[in-house]
């Protein structure tokens, strides 16, 4: 089932031409309705000091957002015109209690696919604003996660697929049948099969390359063993020695304490990622 409708979130305008590039491709690709949305962040309230003061509201930063918010609509218009896009353009705003990667979840969840920035660990607002990881893990939707450098208008065409045969790994693979099916080239790779014990076949991702294979997709099973070496670390470089344009994997972890820990190669590719990523989890 093709995607017909994406969701792109837009929470800098610094790096919304980096999200626009493969959202516009992939929306042309499949004559999917693109949505980009923008959520203020909810405002700070603070004591005054006194211990039956009344409280003041900061709101400053959310003003500061609201003002990028016309900046980030002139560009993504601008991007679907003249394109025969059906593109919509959505502000929500965080309240109640509620945070930025709140109300974009419950945007997400009603998508086919879902476009966001990586995390930039240098931006003082990241923290609040950046939500790649919470959609990755809780929108049950497929993720597509573009980095914070260079454009990757053709992300989708040369595609490497990790595979371990895990429910994720399972997931992660045909939420990104529509894409595998476009693309002109698929290799599936198999990071250090012989750890999985049972789950290792003769022919490493040579079932699923099978099944893929049924589907219309061309691809090709690999194995890459490298025991000394990060699985998250082996998968990218992997992904640079095929010049792949887009990374498709599942999203591991483990909760701790109510929240979600990632586990170390989706951390490490989470953090190190130089092309685009598809993740589900």
């Amino acid at each position: 089932m093709p995607y017909r409708t994406i969701l792109m979130h837009c929470n800098d305008a610094r790096r919304i031409a980096r999200l626009l590039a493969p959202a516009v491709r992939l929306a042309e690709t499949f004559e999917a309705h693109l949505i980009g949305l923008s959520v203020v962040p909810p405002v700070v309230v603070i004591s005054a000091g006194a211990p039956l003061g009344p409280p003041i509201i900061v709101d400053t930063h959310c003003e500061l957002y609201r003002a990028e918010n016309p900046a980030m609509r002139a560009a993504f218009e601008e991007a679907a015109r003249g394109r025969g896009l059906i593109a919509e353009w959505r502000e929500d705003e965080a309240r109640g209690g509620s945070g930025v990667a709140d109300v974009a979840l419950d945007h997400a969840r009603a998508a086919d696919l879902v476009i966001v920035s990586q995390a930039d660990p240098d931006w003082p607002a990241s923290e609040r604003l950046d939500v790649a990881d919470r959609l990755a893990v809780e929108s049950g939707r497929p993720v597509l996660i573009v980095p914070n450098s260079g454009i990757h208008e053709r992300a989708g065409d040369k595609v490497l697929v990790a595979w371990n045969a895990r429910r994720e790994a399972a997931r992660a693979v045909f939420d990104a049948l529509p894409i595998l099916q476009s693309a002109s080239s698929v290799k599936v790779v198999w990071v250090n099969p012989q750890s999985e014990g049972e789950r290792a076949q003769e022919v490493p991702a040579g079932d699923i390359c099978a099944t893929l294979a049924r589907q219309g997709v061309k691809c090709e099973a690999l194995a890459q063993v490298r025991p000394g070496a990060g699985v998250g670390e082996t998968l990218l470089a992997c992904a640079k020695d095929a010049g792949a344009d887009l990374l498709v994997m599942g999203c591991y972890g483990h909760t701790r304490l109510r929240e979600f820990v990632f586990g170390g190669a989706s951390r490490h590719v989470l953090a190190h990622m130089s092309i685009p990523v598809l993740m589900s989890h």
